[in-house]
């Protein structure tokens, strides 16, 4: 699990509230697509830590990043202001993180409740990385062998690398299996030199 003390406490916090209330699914899906915009979009990282942006401009960012009440909003084809989405425990948490000026801590914060709630589900994390695109049918295959073999479920990340060059990079939770070819170029020239 990723460790970080800030992070974890208010990641935990969040996790054991989700859970009382039954928003957990909920939460986590917010996250993750919040998470999913942070790494495509290195400008809501900066805007989070900029000083000169206001917390209530940077709160309609998290939310619109989010995708709470997304559908909602586009249709209508403004931002969210504060009375325009229900007080729930996700909003509530964005807007202490902002108070306390935690925002820096939020890409940390998410993979740590994603984390948490993997565990308790016993979901596996896993990453297939190709050198092209490969069918549905042989990542479903990979699922259901990953499943049998783990005895969990399983949500399945398909990347398509093309320095790769052929082959396959595996990562199931922690255990790391590098099938591609590069890697494999790589030592035979290791072993020639």
């Amino acid at each position: 699990m990723i460790q970080g003390s800030i992070a974890t406490r208010y990641a935990r916090a969040l996790y054991e509230e989700a859970k009382a209330q039954f928003v957990d699914d909920e939460i986590y899906e917010h996250l993750g697509v919040l998470y999913a915009n942070m790494k495509a979009t290195p400008e809501l990282q900066i805007a989070l830590v900029n000083p000169r942006i206001s917390k209530d401009r940077k709160f309609q960012l998290l939310v619109m990043a989010s995708g709470v009440n997304a559908g909602a909003w586009v249709k209508a084809g403004v931002a969210p202001s504060s009375e325009s989405y229900q007080s729930t425990l996700y909003t509530c948490f964005l807007r202490l993180l902002l108070e306390h000026n935690r925002e820096n801590k939020l890409r940390l914060i998410t993979l740590v409740y994603q984390d948490l709630y993997r565990e308790e589900r016993k979901i596996d994390r896993v990453v297939f990385e190709t050198a092209v695109a490969v069918d549905d049918s042989i990542v479903q295959k990979l699922i259901e062998r990953v499943k049998a073999h783990t005895h969990r479920e399983v949500e399945c990340e398909c990347r398509v690398i093309p320095s790769l060059l052929g082959g396959f990079r595996l990562r199931i939770g922690e255990h790391r299996y590098d099938h591609s070819f590069r890697t494999r170029l790589e030592r035979i020239r290791a072993k020639l030199c």
